[in-house]
């Protein structure tokens, strides 16, 4: 592997900004490893042909999100009157990039090129242990693997807002990519695209997908999933933590039978049957809640026993229960199954410990980390880019910065999250 310094000069307008110790700009660019982009970069720009600005072209997309330019066209004008700029992207020996350099870029790249830098730096995240770190809340026997969130954001379009509405009723926008979501109180510009993406618990963006603003959120889960198994075949997803929009009983029950993981979906209202209290909780034959014992993942059931709670009530003398007289430690057993209904009886409904412990890390991440939930450094509004192709690029540029900033932080001060204290 080739080793990489930003150089400095001393007869440069920069040479301050790149000796200052509290720089945190030039400080954050000298700690990203160059290796998760150089290959990548390498093998798209043919041999034969000029070789463009390789790593420096990349370095400067990241330069975009991080000081949150509007446009290429700023980017371009931002590199030409900033030296220091110039040298944290390592463009001083050259010329600066014209504003359609980028496009070629896209246009070598691709998705598939974004996606394997961007894998590249989730790899440099799990080797500093970002990924799944050891979490005091969560019990010790705890199924092992991934806690992954998941979760969309609305894109706002720029560029493609002008439409013409049809004769059905449908509106036909300058780029056919975009629509009209669903009617919100809180949506003041409704035309653009939607990301939906897979996180970890930690906040490290795994797999983006971009469909147009008027998608439903479930109908991209099992595409999310199916893209993490291709990018990152060594890795396991131990729970995924879903809203209340994928409460359905076939996504319950696709995801914990076909993928192999426990969904902890936060549930719509539910009515059980008689015998049953408002969590789930089997009821004896005189209304006493059961104790759950065991959750047997491989027989798809939960067992649950009587522990004679009704020998502290008094009113046991007004029936005679037939367990009690027992010798058993246990009086009456009762199973549940998953296959009757995930929703109700599934390996991690609202009675559960591990539903309780994992429920509040989903709010935490709306409610305090504005880099995912809200808007990426404010990806939604740095986005002029017309197509599904670019739009999703313009994704996966935000989720490399995302990781990148993670990794930095813990580099330099030992945070593993910025969502979660560990």
């Amino acid at each position: 592997m080739t080793d990489y310094q930003l150089p400095l000069s001393t007869f440069d307008s920069s040479y301050l900004d790149l000796i200052d110790k509290n720089n945190k700009l030039v400080h954050y660019f000298r700690e990203i490893n160059l290796n998760n982009i150089h290959p990548v970069i390498e093998k798209c720009y043919s041999h034969a042909g000029p070789q463009g600005y390789g790593i420096g072209l990349f370095l400067s997309r990241m330069l975009k999100v991080k000081q949150t330019f509007v446009s290429d066209r700023i980017l371009a004008e931002r590199l030409s009157e900033n030296s220091t700029y110039r040298y944290l992207c390592l463009l001083e020996k050259s010329t600066t990039p014209a504003h359609n350099t980028y496009n070629t870029l896209r246009n070598h790249l691709g998705v598939e090129g974004y996606t394997k830098i961007h894998v590249n730096f989730v790899n440099e995240a799990n080797r500093n242990g970002l990924l799944n770190p050891h979490i005091e809340q969560l019990p010790k026997n705890r199924r092992k693997g991934l806690i992954l969130v998941g979760d969309s954001t609305p894109i706002r379009s720029y560029c493609s807002t002008k439409g013409a509405k049809q004769e059905d009723g449908s509106w036909l926008f300058t780029d056919p990519s975009v629509s009209f979501g669903r009617p919100h109180h809180k949506d003041k510009y409704p035309v653009g695209h939607k990301a939906h993406s897979l996180m970890t618990i930690t906040g490290i963006p795994m797999v983006s997908i971009v469909s147009t603003r008027s998608d439903s959120d479930k109908v991209h889960i099992f595409p999310l999933l199916e893209e993490f198994k291709r990018r990152f075949p060594s890795l396991t997803i131990a729970y995924i933590i879903l809203d209340a929009g994928y409460d359905a009983e076939e996504i319950h029950k696709i995801i914990y039978e076909d993928y192999h993981i426990i969904p902890v979906i936060i549930r719509k209202k539910m009515v059980y049957p008689k015998r049953y209290n408002s969590e789930g909780t089997p009821l004896c034959d005189f209304g006493y809640p059961l104790t759950k014992t065991v959750l047997d993942y491989k027989r798809g059931r939960t067992k649950y026993v009587c522990r004679r709670i009704c020998e502290r009530d008094d009113q046991e003398k007004l029936f005679h229960c037939p367990y009690l007289k027992t010798s058993s430690q246990n009086g009456y057993t009762f199973y549940t199954h998953f296959k009757k209904s995930y929703r109700k009886y599934g390996p991690a409904t609202p009675a559960t410990i591990i539903y309780k412990r994992l429920k509040p890390f989903r709010t935490s991440i709306e409610r305090e980390f504005g880099l995912v939930k809200e808007n990426r450094y404010r990806m939604e509004y740095t986005n002029t880019y017309m197509g599904i192709d670019n739009v999703t690029m313009h994704v996966i540029e935000h989720d490399i910065v995302l990781t990148q900033d993670i990794i930095f932080e813990y580099k330099t001060t030992g945070k593993v999250s910025p969502v979660i204290k560990v």
